[in-house]
């Protein structure tokens, strides 16, 4: 399986890095300052070997270079960034029967993709999943199952042992904006999200254990 990332200043960094220990991946960087608008976004040469890829991941936050890259794309796109990668509606329009579009606010909600040909990457990453071992209401360790596609589950993890289980989730979904993670900042800004699906997905799992044992 083949993944291409198009980086744009630091985003996209560090999910190339993490990306290429498991796949093959291709990477192209853009400027980082661009024109609000672009109008012919095709004469922006980005090497035809980045479209020749199972998934493509975009991090060029334009709603012109993503309308060309899903034009020439040929299987899956994922752009984190919500409205900043473009509307969904337009984008989708470009896309047709041909390539699917996975459209977040933030690359870790991610969802799991149920087909054969991609479901290895999907699995693999996207909205994290862990498995936590409890002693005493504490956190004794914490798997990640699903890292997040930059990495942030696995900074969560490593930091949750030894803290109280009525602690924890509010803990991981701080630790998840205190981690590399490059999402818009502020009162309304995207890191919020992010804090928050780590924060339910350690609730999730501490849930897990609790029931089964109670029922065992």
């Amino acid at each position: 399986m083949k993944i291409s990332i198009i980086l744009r200043g630091e985003h996209g960094k560090r999910a190339s890095k993490i990306i290429s220990e498991h796949f093959q991946t291709e990477v192209f960087e853009l400027p980082e300052n661009l024109p609000e608008i672009i109008d012919e976004p095709e004469k922006i040469e980005i090497p035809e070997r980045i479209f020749d890829a199972d998934i493509i991941i975009s991090y060029a936050f334009h709603p012109d270079i993503n309308h060309e890259i899903v034009k020439r794309a040929k299987k899956y796109v994922i752009l984190p960034g919500g409205a900043e990668s473009g509307s969904i509606t337009q984008l989708k329009r470009v896309a047709g029967d041909k390539v699917k579009i996975i459209w977040e606010e933030v690359c870790c909600a991610t969802p799991n993709i149920e087909d054969d040909e991609v479901k290895e990457f999907f699995e693999m990453f996207g909205m994290p999943e862990f498995e936590v071992e409890i002693e005493n209401g504490v956190i004794k360790d914490v798997k990640v199952k699903r890292e997040t596609i930059c990495g942030s589950a696995k900074f969560v993890a490593e930091r949750l042992k030894g803290m109280r289980i009525d602690e924890a989730p509010t803990k991981a979904g701080f630790l998840a904006q205190i981690s590399p993670c490059l999402a818009s900042r502020g009162l309304k800004g995207n890191i919020h999200k992010a804090g928050n699906i780590h924060k339910k997905q350690i609730e999730k799992a501490i849930k897990k254990v609790i029931k089964r044992s109670q029922e065992g």
